[in-house]
């Protein structure tokens, strides 16, 4: 302590306990200071810092130190202006204590620098990344007081920065980065980084905007902060650049934008994904074309969340979905990557969550839509995943998959891939026969002629090798789907006038598989007013094993004719003379059917028309007349009926032949 600049009696000041005294030895310092730099000795001001540097600021006694720290701010204040010269070693030596063990120091360094910056201003700036750095650690110091001291020292600089249009962000950005991405970071340090975002981005000459991509992602890790305010400065920092994007006239980084929201999309903090999923939307709006080449990650981050539990989470999941689907119908068709995005999707469509597997649905039959020719070559893998969607368990997944199956069946290859895929289906599984085959073939007609549908199911039916007993199963249910559905109407209508040629193609077509079942075979006959040929069946029927099946299938024939769809065939009832052979196949099927219910509904049915005997007459007297003109060779599908029906017949032959050895064997 020997060779002082000063008297003895200030270095008793500088290291007294009391505040007083230390305030009045920085006086007495602040004084030698005015005089040297009045009279231009720069050089002995230089030896005063230094001595205080070594002797006072780095010495190991505390109360020297807290001396040290008031006696650089009086050399500050004692220049004033001309601070700038000795500006770096104050700052530096200064903040050097901003980690001292003893919090007093501490504190008295934050005055100390508090004080400096108050006399260089806007100079300070140069330093900004070394004062920050120390306000970081000061914001999280334990001593209240300590950070109190802090709090002031933040407002000082960032009325300066306001104030100033020297900042330069470019050199702020790196030490911004490095903090706000730190995990375990202080709460109090995460509100000084916000209030610095913020007062940044209020700066006129400052585009926090765009750098925006350098920081976003710690402004997002924010919105699932413990600290209630915390979570809401975000929140609105957050808000407030969102809306500065929507205005905004200036390029906006959006690739950069997108690929850090991406993960928050799929955040378990539901704030955070409300966030995100909005701030997609809103990119998507603003953005347009320019999002394009980004729409495959923004597709597979939004469609999980439009099965959230949670409302909001799913209707703005379903917003920047709409809007993504908007943007792809209208945008610039070349910026997509289109193999990617069906990429995406496909992952979509296998998705354990029903309301997502229906958006990536949507999303195929838009794509469809938009690119006939470009999607021709992902079909294949698409078609796979549609067809395997055909058992979903999900009705609603079922039916649009059937929906957008419809659309791509246009090409013939892949209408013949749905009807060999829904006949596999149906035979690999009872249940989905008996369940989802109507809604199945009730949905596709929507799209596709019934007709059509029919005659290519009918071929294959036909052609193709099943079990017997699903064959009659399958035969049965297109039947009774023919019969009952509405959408079925106008092929009705069509069966019944067989003069018309294509009318005539498509009841042969029909009636070679339906000869799997012979009630429906019957009643495809009842339905094309064929009843000479239908009355031949009847008699074919007596030749035949009359199962306990086929007598059920009869019993639900008979339901039928009491139901609309066979009115037209009531009412030709009153004409015995015109359809002498309708009455020989309701007598007929009569005679076949026990005495059951069935029995009793037909033969009342038949005594209010006419008795017995009455008919009797009527039917000999039209003996040769046939019901309805044709060309077709009835005779000739009489013999394929036959045909098959001993096939069948063989069949359940084995069968029982089969259970009787291995009954035997029990």
């Amino acid at each position: 302590m020997t060779d002082a600049p000063w008297t003895p009696n200030t270095t008793r000041n500088l290291c007294d306990k009391i505040y007083e005294k230390r305030k009045q030895g920085a006086q007495e310092i602040e004084n030698i200071v005015k005089d040297l730099n009045s009279s231009g000795d720069k050089e002995k001001i230089l030896e005063l810092v230094e001595y205080i540097i070594a002797n006072f600021s780095t010495s190991p006694n505390g109360n020297h130190r807290k001396g040290g720290l008031i006696a650089l701010a009086a050399v500050a204040i004692g220049l004033g202006p001309d601070v700038i010269q000795l500006l770096q070693k104050l700052i530096l030596n200064v903040s050097k204590c901003f980690t001292d063990q003893d919090a007093r120091v501490r504190y008295y360094a934050c005055e100390s620098m508090y004080n400096i910056t108050k006399v260089a201003r806007v100079k300070t700036l140069e330093y900004f990344n070394e004062i920050f750095d120390g306000l970081v650690k000061l914001s999280t110091d334990p001593d209240v007081q300590v950070r109190n001291g802090a709090q002031l020292l933040d407002r000082l600089l960032k009325d300066i920065v306001t104030e100033s249009d020297t900042f330069s962000l470019e050199e702020f950005l790196p030490c911004l980065k490095e903090r706000i991405h730190v995990t375990n970071l202080n709460p109090n340090a995460r509100q000084l980084l916000l209030g610095w975002i913020q007062v940044l981005d209020s700066v006129p000459n400052i585009d926090l905007l765009a750098v925006l991509p350098e920081f976003l992602d710690g402004l997002f890790a924010m919105l699932s902060e413990k600290k209630k305010d915390i979570r809401r400065t975000a929140e609105n920092t957050l808000g407030e650049f969102l809306r500065e994007i929507e205005e905004s006239k200036e390029a906006v980084n959006y690739g950069a934008i997108v690929k850090i929201l991406i993960p928050r999309c799929t955040s378990t903090d539901v704030l955070t994904r409300l966030t995100a999923l909005t701030w997609l939307h809103v990119l998507v709006v603003t953005g347009k074309d320019e999002l394009l080449a980004h729409i495959h990650s923004m597709v597979g981050a939004i469609l999980p969340s439009v099965a959230s539990e949670s409302n909001e989470i799913r209707e703005r999941a379903i917003k920047a979905d709409a809007s993504l689907l908007q943007l792809i119908q209208v945008g610039s068709k070349d910026k997509v990557d289109l193999s990617t995005l069906i990429q995406t999707i496909s992952v979509q469509l296998k998705s354990d969550l029903i309301d997502t597997r229906l958006a990536a649905l949507r999303w195929v039959g838009v794509l469809h839509q938009i690119y006939p020719q470009d999607i021709d070559v992902y079909l294949d893998t698409l078609f796979t995943t549609l067809l395997k969607m055909l058992s979903d368990t999900s009705e609603p997944v079922v039916t649009l998959s059937l929906e957008i199956m419809a659309r791509i069946a246009s090409n013939h290859e892949y209408f013949m891939k749905i009807m060999h895929s829904l006949i596999e289906l149906f035979n690999n599984d009872a249940n989905m026969l008996e369940t989802r085959s109507s809604s199945a073939l009730r949905q596709l007609s929507l799209y596709i002629a019934p007709e059509k549908i029919y005659l290519a199911l009918s071929e294959i039916m036909e052609t193709a090798e099943f079990d017997p007993n699903f064959s009659s199963l399958m035969i049965q249910t297109l039947n009774l789907i023919l019969l009952t559905s509405s959408e079925f109407r106008e092929m009705r209508k069509n069966l019944k006038d067989l003069n018309n040629p294509d009318n005539r193609s498509l009841f042969i077509a029909l009636y070679r598989s339906w000869c799997h079942n012979p009630a429906s075979t019957f009643s495809l006959c009842l339905m094309a007013q064929a009843y000479e040929h239908a009355y031949a069946l009847v008699t074919k029927f007596a030749e035949m094993e009359i199962t306990v099946n086929f007598l059920v299938e009869i019993d639900k024939l008979i339901q039928l004719i009491e139901s609309p769809i066979f009115t037209s065939l009531r009412l030709q009832l009153l004409e015995p003379k015109k359809y002498p052979y309708l009455y020989k196949c309701m007598y007929g099927l009569l005679m076949l059917l026990p005495q059951s219910d069935a029995f009793v509904m037909l033969k009342t049915r038949l005594n209010s028309v006419s008795t017995l005997g009455q008919l009797y007459q009527i039917l000999q007297s039209a003996e040769a007349t046939a019901d309805v003109t044709t060309t077709v060779d009835f005779a000739a599908l009489l013999t394929h009926f036959e045909e098959v029906q001993k096939k069948h017949s063989s069949f359940r032959d084995k069968q029982q032949h089969r259970n009787a050895k291995s009954y035997s064997k029990q």
